[in-house]
């Protein structure tokens, strides 16, 4: 039985408090948006199947996956017929009751008891409130499972079939319930399993376990700060929004959480705006789990010996690609979608002009607009080497004067960019007009509540909010003439397209889905729709168009294979390993490894509320960690005003001139990794594990990355630093500022002076 109710909340009361939502689970999936974007279309190779007495064997030229019929277990195998994965053997009583619960503020106290077994299931409740108002809309307050569990003991019928082979699994489910499975070959190099329990009614969740192996690590997951290898997490995959660290008050809140420097208030520090549910283990596969609804991996936190993926709900499906970490990046890129190949001048330099909120100084129209040409003034005097220009409040401005400046912008071969979000609103944050919302609420484009009104939510600027419904065929021609506005009546160039995270599990889709599958599902299809807008407009125009996301889910045929970018999500504007600079390589490299490899950083911090804007210390550092990354993009302080690279004087000016140029220089080779990443999957800005699997050190070192094989990347992000310890991996590395070659492994320590980045070469290689 569900103790899960449904709720609907006035318009008042959500927005003047925070009121808890528990959503009745439903169990189906959501519709599941075709994926159009380029991937690499590996066919689906055809199975041989050997239906033995004992054992069944499904092979192709991937490997193989073996079924044992009694006791049940299902291994895999790679190419070479090595065991790569294999569940654990089937163990638990007549009674295993069962306990899960993401802690309210991200606490961790409470242990888990969730049973390790092939094909487990649990009866029982799931409770789930959410946040309604603040600008955490969306996220669990706390997430709950509590029942008793089963599982999978033998298989009773097996029957091959033109796609592969179907099982029903006996459990130990005194009541009788039998799980349905199908094994086949799927796309990617990849196998897919679908298990299903029968009936169906009680079951609140449905988890498989695996065998645990020694020295394995775990890499991807999405824009994760926590770790770079996962083994001995615990990890959410529900979309949160803007989780932060405690900023002065970090020492008490991590030690109160329990969670330690990397906390994150108010959902903990495995939160994230960007989950992915794919993952590559130096085990030798790739692993993806194939399901928009809440879902956690348990990467041996409660058992060392084992590691479980569990998704509310009745069912499951997940693809196991065998292969060695590169092919296994290349299938769950392929599954998944990868980020689109842009041009070089979106890589930037980029400054962006965004609204001043929040403030006794905040912006008008006028102050606005005159802030935007002081930019381009000031781009002109220093001769500055800007290669776009993000202006976000142009809603604010007449439709005329947004022309002007986009044209000011092309007379200088600067690409122009402008702002668009997935609701309207009523707010002080001044990135569209207020008759938008009247509109959207009268002609029907918002998302809606149970009882057919909209649905009402507390935007993180403190106003009111509708999600705008992208599965309204109406509310996309809507939308679509918002987009053409942008980039065919105005010529902008691009644009930065924001949030997408603040759905409630109690939300009513148009096509009749609910927020239980949507909240997940919906920047998937958020995004689908302006890249075939997009696709359109490029077609007909022969123009590229450039665009950025905050929320995302990539799944199978998710948000990243429509997409141009990523930006990380109002990183805090200090040196915090929870959600400042030093959290951005760990998120850069987790989201890279399975297709969402355009990192775009906000040069300075965004979310300054709590600690101030960025010294010069920090904006300088800053500047020369984005200068190897992807994308190189000035976005900063939304309440202390934006800092422009002039802001803090003529030095700091010119630190930041440096890094530009460095980004500049190095802009061809990130195009060349980019393009062949089309193909490969593997990202051209990579962790050290990827070209380095067998070094334990490799495998945890987050503060570092590679940009292809050959050049070795290792920013400051420690506060007053003049030197910098680096680890290089085997072979011999020249550090560039200085020619001094060494021979790794090793660590060494480098200078670091303020207006330099540590990087080195492999030797004998010029990529640059």
């Amino acid at each position: 039985m569900k103790f899960l109710c449904s709720s609907s909340t006035s318009a008042a009361s959500i927005f003047l408090s925070v009121v808890f939502l528990a959503g009745c689970l439903s169990n189906s999936e959501s519709p599941v948006v075709a994926n159009t974007a380029t991937v690499s279309g590996s066919a689906v190779q055809p199975a041989q199947v050997n239906m033995g007495e004992q054992t069944i064997a499904m092979r192709n030229a991937n490997g193989r996956v073996e079924v044992l019929k009694n006791p049940l277990r299902i291994r895999f195998f790679n190419a070479a017929d090595e065991l790569v994965l294999e569940q654990v053997s089937s163990s638990g009583g007549l009674f295993e009751p069962g306990f899960a619960v993401d802690e309210p503020l991200g606490s961790d106290y409470l242990p888990r008891r969730l049973l390790n077994a092939p094909f487990s299931y649990m009866v029982g409740a799931e409770i789930a409130p959410q946040l309604r108002a603040t600008p955490w809309v969306g996220n669990y307050i706390t997430q709950a499972l509590v029942g008793v569990q089963y599982h999978g003991t033998e298989v009773l019928e097996a029957k091959e079939t033109a796609r592969g082979v179907e099982l029903t699994i006996a459990t130990n489910d005194p009541t009788g319930r039998v799980i349905n499975v199908e094994l086949k070959p799927a796309d990617n190099n990849s196998f897919e399993v679908r298990m299903a329990v029968n009936p169906a009614e009680g079951v609140v969740m449905v988890a498989d376990s695996f065998v645990l192996r020694d020295e394995e690590s775990f890499h991807g997951f999405g824009g994760r700060h926590n770790a770079i290898n996962q083994r001995g997490n615990l990890l959410t995959n529900f979309i949160q929004a803007q989780n932060i660290g405690a900023g002065p008050l970090a020492p008490v809140a991590n030690l109160a959480s329990g969670q330690g420097e990397g906390y994150m208030f108010p959902s903990g520090p495995d939160a994230a705006y960007y989950i992915s549910t794919a993952f590559a283990s130096t085990g030798g596969y790739g692993f993806m789990l194939d399901s928009t609804r809440p879902s956690r991996y348990d990467l041996g936190a409660s058992n060392a010996d084992a590691w479980q993926v569990n998704v509310s709900g009745t069912e499951m499906t997940y693809l196991v690609a065998p292969g060695a970490e590169k092919k296994a990046l290349q299938s769950l890129s392929g599954l998944q979608g990868r980020h689109r190949l842009p041009l070089q001048a979106d890589l930037g330099p980029t400054l962006s002009r965004a609204v001043r909120v929040l403030s006794a100084e905040a912006d008008d129209a006028t102050s606005y607009e005159a802030k935007i040409w002081d930019d381009i003034a000031k781009i002109d005097a220093f001769k500055l080497p800007v290669k776009g220009y993000v202006f976000e409040g142009w809603e604010i401005l007449p439709r005329e004067t947004s022309k002007t400046v986009i044209k000011a912008l092309h007379d200088r071969n600067i690409r122009a960019y402008l702002y668009i979000r997935n609701y309207v609103g009523v707010d002080v944050a001044n990135t569209e007009r207020p008759e938008t919302f009247t509109e959207a609420l009268q002609e029907g484009y918002v998302v809606n509540d149970a009882a057919g009104l909209p649905y009402l939510f507390g935007t993180p600027f403190g106003g009111l909010g509708a999600a705008i419904d992208f599965t309204n065929p109406e509310a996309i021609a809507w939308w679509e003439g918002r987009i053409r506005e942008m980039l065919v009546d105005l010529k902008a160039d691009g644009f930065m397209q924001d949030f997408g995270e603040h759905i409630a599990l109690d939300m009513h889709f148009f096509d009749g889905s609910t927020g239980v599958t949507m909240h997940n599902h919906y920047p998937t299809v958020f995004h689908q729709t302006t890249r075939k807008i997009i696709d359109d407009i490029e077609a007909k125009t022969g123009r590229h168009i450039f665009f950025w996301t905050r929320a995302g889910y990539s799944g199978r045929q998710g948000s990243s294979g429509f997409e141009s970018s990523n930006f990380p999500g109002d990183e805090t504007s200090d040196w915090s390993r929870a959600s400042g600079i030093a959290s951005l390589t760990t998120d850069m490299l987790s989201r890279g490894a399975t297709g969402s490899y355009g990192y775009n950083t906000d040069i300075g911090g965004y979310f300054d509320f709590h600690v101030g804007a960025a010294s010069a210390e920090l904006y300088t550092r800053w500047s020369f960690w984005a200068a190897l990354s992807p994308v190189f993009r000035v976005h900063n302080s939304s309440s202390n005003g934006v800092r422009m690279p002039w802001f803090y004087g003529e030095e700091t000016l010119e630190h930041w001139r440096k890094a530009a140029e460095l980004h500049l220089k190095a802009a061809p080779l990130i195009m060349r990794l980019w393009q062949e990443a089309q193909t490969t999957g593997v990202p051209p800005v990579r962790g050290l594990w990827v070209e380095y699997p067998k070094d334990e050190r490799a495998r945890q070192e987050d503060q570092q990355w590679l940009l292809g094989p050959n050049v070795l990347v290792a920013p400051v992000v420690e506060q007053g630093a003049s030197t910098r310890n680096v680890y290089l991996p085997q072979g011999c590395w020249k550090h560039v500022d200085t020619g001094a070659q060494f021979e790794g492994p090793r660590d060494v320590t480098v200078p670091a002076p303020i207006d330099s980045l540590p990087y080195f070469f492999k030797c004998g290689t010029n990529p640059f």
